[in-house]
């Protein structure tokens, strides 16, 4: 059995329902059309360990549905894409849930962009650790890998130079971070309570983040160089006790500084890559690094 739970709304909620009214009636009275994909997937899961709980199982069904919407008008100028999803599953009841990932209208100049809504952002080269990508919120009910990403509310403006690509984005309305349920697997041993949630800044979810990038290709390199300033999307989890009195995790969201550089470099087969960062906030500032490559094979059978 796959129940729907209604209950649980994001805290960004009444910022998001009037953003999309808005964007949805930037469509011409007179527009016809539009571009509609998507998918629908059932997904099982079993896991051969006991649980770590009795309230656990080892077996999950759940549903995903997301559909997509895009429509163009003005000669392509102007542009809307809307992707809600949907998951619902079996067991655990914070894994079912539904977000809007992306919904935003896109206008373009001669020699800029600019798009306003919830969109995906990604940034960085690496595959095995996505070090400096930080605008979107981890959705980490849907998988521990941390690929699938909540819709950011923002506005991004960019300028298109013959020197490169300056992105502006003002990001107001923060979303915490996902997290499994008492009844969910592959989660910590003791639950997140993300209704406890703290903040570092007095705004809470309210306060208003911004991010600067300059993006360009010289020769054989793709060269990025950002800064972020605004409510860390990786909380610290710290120890707390839930309303029954249970051990719980707490999660707490500081506010950082961060200053990255993404290289890749394309010699041939080869795609060498390269993700650095600086970041204060979050107690002592520190570093990290993250590299690789890729070699491509062609023509293997001849």
């Amino acid at each position: 059995m796959i129940e729907a739970r209604t209950d649980k709304i994001s805290r960004s909620t009444p910022l998001v329902l009037p953003l999309c009214v808005g964007l949805l009636n930037l469509l011409p009275a007179s527009s016809r059309g539009g571009e509609l994909s998507g998918y629908l997937a059932i997904e099982s899961r079993i896991f051969p360990r006991t649980p770590l709980t009795a309230e656990q199982h080892k077996g999950n069904l759940s549903l995903s549905f997301q559909p997509e919407f895009y429509h163009e008008w003005a000669g392509g100028d102007q542009s809307l894409l809307f992707v809600p999803f949907l998951r619902l599953d079996q067991h655990d009841q914070e894994r079912t849930h539904f977000d809007i990932r992306e919904l935003f209208w896109q206008n373009i100049g001669e020699s800029w962009e600019l798009r306003i809504g919830l969109r995906k952002v990604f940034w960085g080269v690496t595959e095995s650790q996505h070090l400096v990508d930080i605008i979107n919120q981890t959705d980490l009910v849907e998988n521990p890998d941390s690929e699938d990403k909540l819709g950011q509310p923002m506005v991004n403006f960019s300028w298109i130079r013959n020197w490169g690509t300056l992105d502006f984005f003002v990001l107001p309305g923060f979303r915490e971070r996902t997290f499994p349920g008492s009844r969910g697997r592959l989660r910590f041993p003791l639950r997140v309570d993300t209704d406890q949630a703290v903040y570092e800044s007095g705004a809470e979810d309210r306060h208003i983040d911004w991010a600067v990038r300059w993006f360009h290709t010289i020769g054989d390199w793709d060269i990025g160089v950002s800064h972020f300033y605004g409510t860390s999307r990786e909380p610290l989890l710290l120890p707390g006790v839930d309303g029954s009195g249970n051990p719980v995790l707490v999660p707490r969201y500081d506010l950082i500084h961060q200053t990255s550089l993404d290289l890749q470099a394309t010699k041939g087969g080869w795609l060498w890559k390269l993700e650095a960062l600086s970041r204060s906030g979050q107690g002592d500032r520190f570093n990290a690094l993250v590299g690789g490559f890729e070699y491509t094979f062609g023509n293997v059978w001849e």
